[in-house]
């Protein structure tokens, strides 16, 4: 599988010639080193790979020290890449010898590819089921809702859609009660005080039991 160097995957451990040769180009573009001898560049970093090194893990080395602490200013027009290289990973070699852990771990080809393609299936877009006979009716209406640009039309289909409602919780056989049955239920419910045409006194009407005449 032949990846270009602009998509070679930053954790993925090149081990053939050609993923080497596209790790090395991924290396120097993403370093912004267009002046770098790629033939040196690779002679550098095979043992680094063979250790399982990675693109990041080479870029991070780069910028910073083990202990965390900055490498220094990036490198300069005067500076030739891979001898820039070397020294940067000087410090990442073990008692002089061996080569340190990486600073970010490394996968084969092959794992990221399998991680690459369960990840895809799980962010697949899935089928849309079909839509009952009310739920195509629904989203017609709403979409013919949508398309009206005339919001006095908009508001009054709204409201002839929540009276629809409205009506369908009435008990059968009952009428949509009318303004006039509103206020007849709150007169039954509060009573309404008499006034005095002569002196204007209100004078709240009470029932009284009639006195018995012995």
């Amino acid at each position: 599988m032949q990846i270009e160097p602009r998509r070679w995957p930053g954790r993925v451990v090149p081990s053939t010639d050609a993923d080497v040769d596209v790790a090395v180009e991924s290396l120097c573009v993403r370093a912004s080193w267009p002046d770098a001898d790629r033939r040196w560049v690779r002679r550098l970093l095979e043992p680094w790979f063979t250790a399982g090194w990675c693109v990041d893990a080479l870029l991070a080395a780069i910028d910073k020290k083990p202990d965390g602490t900055r490498q220094g200013r990036p490198r300069s027009r005067a500076q030739v890449a891979h001898e820039f290289l070397r020294a940067r990973l000087r410090t990442w070699t073990a008692d002089g010898a061996g080569l340190a852990k990486p600073p970010l771990s490394g996968v084969s080809l092959g794992e990221w590819y399998r991680v690459n393609r369960r990840n895809t299936a799980l962010h697949a877009p899935r089928r849309a089921t079909g839509l009952t006979s009310d739920g195509e009716r629904a989203r017609a209406e709403s979409r013919a809702l949508a398309h009206r640009r005339d919001p006095v039309e908009r508001s009054r289909e709204k409201g002839r859609r929540r009276q629809e409602v409205l009506d369908s919780l009435l008990t059968p056989g009952q009428e949509v009660p009318s303004f006039a049955d509103s206020w007849k239920l709150v007169a039954e419910l509060v009573p309404v005080p008499r006034v005095c045409s002569a002196c204007g006194h209100v004078r709240n009407e009470v029932s009284r039991q009639a006195h018995r005449v012995a």
